[in-house]
């Protein structure tokens, strides 16, 4: 997939996007404009420690891809932000509202942002 993405200029971007590309034909989007696009989309609602904590997610995501972005890294995240999982809780509550509350924000928003071509023609 790597020589995949090369090969479309396409080195900044997910998975998804080349799979678009090849199935598709659509352009592929940068991990940083699909990260400005969910900011640009949405933390407005949510409390300035929540807004932070999911822009810090955010960063990682456009650093180091989608795998940031897996089930397992959130208590990381939480550690590395806040120092221990105690204070992440005190400051955004526990960890299965902030992963279903808050982080499954992101999918939704890092998700296609324009419809697949119509494939029932």
């Amino acid at each position: 997939m790597n020589d995949m993405r090369r090969l479309i200029d396409a080195g900044n971007s997910d998975i998804f996007d080349v799979l678009a590309y090849v199935g598709f034909t659509l352009a592929p989007l940068a991990r940083s404009e699909r990260a400005e696009a969910a900011r640009s989309n949405g933390l407005g609602g949510y409390e300035a420690e929540m807004r932070q904590f999911l822009d810090y997610v955010l960063h990682s995501y456009e650093v180091r891809g989608i795998e940031e972005l897996s089930n397992g890294k959130i208590r990381d995240f939480l550690r590395i932000k806040y120092g221990s999982t105690s204070d992440a809780k005190a400051a955004l509550g526990s960890v299965a509202e902030i992963w279903h509350g808050d982080c499954v924000w992101i999918w939704r928003r890092l998700g296609p942002t324009r419809p697949l071509a119509n494939t029932a023609d």
